[in-house]
């Protein structure tokens, strides 16, 4: 089935990588009429995917309290999955997610408390945004809408994340957007893992919001597929998935400098840590030391020749993430891969705050004094299941301490490191013949400082949620 490009939002097929300045906006709603002349409003001005944007993006998204303040009916709050209408702070998902102690909702700066909406903007330079931002200001003025937080975010050089290692490296491909049949030996995955309205890998619409069909008075909504009496309110949209991770870059390489002998090594084991060297070429492919014809390769595996994770660590932050074709749970490569293949996430996160040193180099960054800004990522990610996707990782694979085999190993570079009486999860074991190693008190490299669901609609979608009656 082809895309409907111009009813999907711009950021679900690019990441508008030409528009180095951005801004996240967090706000809150006063009155529902109001809030809906600023939707009828701004929508006209959202993006979508059949541009190409040169000057400035716009996107909008909504958690289950903005939806339920513009007052949606209760059947259509009640078609919603119930992690977003939980929300990411609640109780009941803090556990599943490793949201405890440090990383605990209670020390966030944003999403313990209500949020409505968020808008994303991008532009070409910061003149371009702050033009954004002047519009932006006096249409939410104007319509009683209260910007509580403000989200500064940029692009680093080299395509590089705060540590100083290569980024966005490993993405899924939607099928539906290549131009011609991919190689046989390439991994693609069906749109409706990202995207709703269209088939997933289990061959079946993915679920979606909906609206009774009496209740789209204005016919704005395609028909749901598989239900004749249900308008698709999910249709072209996607959930949104938002955490604020700050990093402790001079934590993380003060304690590879403390657990070595020369910067070298120190660089070595944070690479195994990560999974990729900084350059980004991967230990499975060049394990003794980068390869820089290597570093945009993403085409490898685990199972064949290093289910022992002699070359790439079992508990590596990319294999724990993207396990790809090894999975100790599974019996052959086709079982892992396939269960690997179900837990993917659309990546559409950003950096912030300044570099620590210019060009990001680890030796650079060894050498560079401590200091009081805060930096880190946006991790912004697109799921049509929260629960298979973002949630299973998180908590299978990113949090638990035994995943692969191991015993006290959350994600060496995301993880939640603590101990308690009953387990400990702040060690990092290099595999080694004919002993392994073990790494102990691993602090926690990043924080999270907040965090939310939110739904991320269709043009129609949006149509009908501004003008609903």
């Amino acid at each position: 089935m082809e895309l409907e490009k111009e009813d999907i939002q711009g950021l679900m097929v690019r990441g508008h990588g030409n528009l180095t300045s951005a801004r996240f906006l967090l706000y809150n709603c006063t009155k529902p009429d109001a809030t809906c002349d600023f939707l009828k409003e701004i929508t006209p001005l959202i993006t979508h995917a059949e541009e190409k944007p040169e000057d400035e993006a716009i996107h909008i998204a909504f958690t289950y309290d903005g939806l339920a303040f513009l007052n949606l009916p209760e059947p259509v709050l009640n078609s919603f999955c119930r992690e977003f209408k939980d929300g990411m702070s609640a109780e009941q998902r803090r556990s599943v997610l490793g949201d405890i102690g440090e990383n605990d909702p209670e020390n966030w700066i944003w999403g313990h408390d209500s949020i409505h909406f968020l808008l994303m903007v991008y532009a070409k330079d910061q003149v371009q945004l702050d033009k954004s931002m002047l519009r932006i200001k006096e249409q939410t003025d104007r319509c009683g809408i209260q910007l509580i937080h403000t989200l500064p975010t940029g692009l680093l050089q080299h395509q590089k994340e705060h540590f100083g290692f290569r980024d966005d490296i490993s993405r899924p491909v939607i099928r539906e957007l290549l131009k011609e049949a991919p190689p046989k030996d390439s991994t693609t995955f069906p749109a409706g893992e990202f995207i709703m309205g269209y088939k997933n890998l289990y061959d079946e619409y993915a679920p979606a919001p909906y609206v009774p069909h009496e209740l789209d008075k204005n016919g704005l909504l395609p028909f749901h597929p598989d239900y004749p009496e249900r308008k698709d309110l999910g249709k072209n949209g996607t959930y949104l998935i938002f955490r604020q991770m700050q990093q402790n870059v001079h934590s993380f390489w003060n304690y590879m400098k403390e657990q070595t002998d020369e910067k070298a090594a120190a660089i070595k084991l944070a690479s195994k840590m990560v999974g990729r060297w900084p350059d980004g070429s991967p230990l499975a492919l060049c394990p003794m030391q980068p390869d820089p014809t290597l570093s945009e390769s993403n085409n490898f595996g685990f199972w064949d020749d290093d289910q022992a994770g002699l070359k790439c660590p079992m508990g590596a932050h990319i294999r724990r993430t993207n396990p790809r074709d090894h999975l100790v749970t599974e019996k052959s490569k086709i079982d892992s891969s396939e269960m690997a293949a179900k837990h993917q996430m659309l990546r559409k996160g950003r950096p912030y705050g300044p570099p620590v040193t210019p060009e990001l180099d680890p030796n650079d960054i060894m050498d560079s004094s401590e200091d009081e800004q805060e930096r880190g990522l946006h991790f912004i990610a697109m799921v049509t299941d929260i629960r298979r996707q973002f949630e299973f990782v998180q908590n299978n694979w990113v949090s638990f301490h035994k995943f692969g085999g191991l015993e006290n190993d959350a994600d060496p570079i995301i993880g939640n490191h603590y101990q308690t009486e009953h387990y400990r999860t702040n060690e990092f074991s290099e595999p080694n013949y004919p002993i392994r190693k073990k790494y102990t008190n691993l602090p926690n490299f990043t924080l999270i400082k907040g965090g939310a669901y939110f739904f991320f609609p269709g043009i129609k979608a949006l149509q009908y949620i501004s003008s609903h009656d």
